[in-house]
């Protein structure tokens, strides 16, 4: 029997429907929320723009449904998670499954959207929070049953684990800054080792004595606008924007009307909204580069977890109050790799030295029972996944609703990257058949 027309007809608009939500996902990856228009959607997919209507009304419907579709597929692909059993090794699980999800572009522009705080209601924006949400709720049942029984703390404990661990596949999506590449099968290992002896410590702690986990956000400082000079008024107008549309949504009319200043105005300070752009993101590269890990002159006499811990805490105590700074930073650090906007090189940069100062400490304190080219590798590894939890932190803060101690944060960090070291120098290596 031949197939009826309406089928046909039917299964044809599902797929030019498919094909629009594909290149928009592709779009959006790249270009960001503000930068994607339907125009661009048009072009890409050679169809007309009252057919892109017909299946949406708008660029937020469009998008939303391009987000849904991706995370779909995304759902479809993803591997089934054991449940955790006691005897099970938490190395070897984090591994081999739980650190294994496909790392799709939609995750970054997802990434993207969270970051930013937006005026209005976005529903694309809704739906990847509560994807993330659900999957760290997951992350959190599966250490659940692998912390100690009697922890009084103990859901809390999970859900900073499940946070920790979803740090990590955070971290995969903000551009690397390393002046060279690492063996992802060898980082992925250090990682699962580094988050394992974090839930042991976790529990050690807890038996100790009651442990804060969550801690008080520092309050921000406030600039009074009124205060603010003309150009000290545009800057702090295209700071507010970006957080909460992006660098795309910086336009001049925006930055005018905040300001509460007239375009002739914002001329006279600068050339163009790309050169107020390249100021603000200049002055947040300078503030990231102030608030950097410094490990220079801190000794260690074997046991380099206290040097480690105090210089954390820091870090950790000082990016929770800057974090509109932070934000700045992070929404150049989740561009596509293939866009270059003003500034990125230069916070690259800052990363690079702040890493590269990191390792040279890491391999003046390992032991010298290794070569020095093998010292200088593990130091070189070291920082690497020091940096992915930091920066995956970073992420987590801007986007979720938890406030974790900073001070437990240090320790547990600093004590977990020491013992995944000891165990890396015995001589532990990666599951085979990866």
């Amino acid at each position: 029997m031949a197939q009826r027309k309406t089928d046909r007809k039917n299964r044809q608009g599902e797929q030019t429907r498919e094909r629009i939500l594909e290149e928009t996902m592709r779009l959006a990856a790249r270009h960001g929320y503000e930068g994607t228009r339907i125009s661009m959607v048009r072009k890409a997919t050679g169809l007309s723009a009252s057919s892109i209507y017909w299946h949406f009304s708008d660029k937020e419907q469009l998008i939303a449904a391009a987000l849904e579709h991706a995370i779909g597929t995304h759902l479809q692909t993803i591997p089934t998670w054991p449940e955790f059993s006691s005897g099970e090794d938490r190395s070897a699980e984090l591994y081999e499954q739980i650190f294994q999800w496909p790392r799709e572009d939609f995750w970054r522009f997802g990434l993207q959207m969270a970051v930013v705080r937006p005026p209005e209601e976005s529903p694309a924006r809704d739906r990847f929070l509560e994807i993330r949400r659900e999957s760290i709720d997951w992350l959190a049942r599966w250490w659940k049953p692998s912390l100690p029984e009697q922890m009084e703390q103990r859901g809390m404990g999970s859900v900073l684990l499940g946070s920790l661990t979803f740090a990590v596949r955070d971290s995969y999506f903000l551009r690397r800054h390393a002046g060279r590449q690492f063996d992802e099968n060898r980082i992925t290992w250090m990682l699962a080792l580094s988050v394992d002896a974090m839930a042991d410590r976790l529990g050690e702690l807890a038996g100790e004595a009651p442990i804060a986990i969550e801690g008080e956000p520092p309050a921000q400082a406030v600039e009074c606008a009124g205060t603010q000079t003309g150009r000290r008024a545009f800057l702090q107008a295209a700071e507010d924007i970006i957080a909460e549309f992006g660098y795309d949504g910086v336009t001049v009319a925006r930055v005018c009307e905040r300001a509460e200043l007239p375009a002739s105005s914002l001329y006279w300070f600068f050339k163009d909204k790309d050169d107020l752009v390249a100021e603000v993101v200049a002055g947040a590269v300078q503030k990231w580069e102030a608030a950097r890990l410094d490990l220079t002159g801190q000794r260690a006499q074997g046991d380099w977890t206290v040097p480690l811990r105090g210089q954390l805490r820091g870090v950790l105590e000082g990016t929770a109050a800057g974090t509109g700074i932070l934000r700045l930073g992070l929404l150049l650090l989740l561009q596509d790799g293939n866009r270059t906007s003003p500034g990125v090189q230069s916070l690259e940069t800052v990363m690079e030295n702040m890493q590269s100062i990191t390792t040279d400490w890491f391999s003046a304190v390992l032991p010298d029972t290794e070569s020095e080219e093998q010292r200088t590798e593990l130091a070189e590894y070291l920082s690497e996944c020091l940096f992915r939890f930091l920066e995956g932190l970073m992420l987590s803060r801007q986007i979720d609703a938890h406030f974790w101690e900073p001070g437990l944060l240090a320790d547990l960090l600093a004590v977990g990257l020491h013992r995944a070291a000891e165990k890396l120098l015995a001589g532990s290596a990666a599951p085979a058949g990866r």
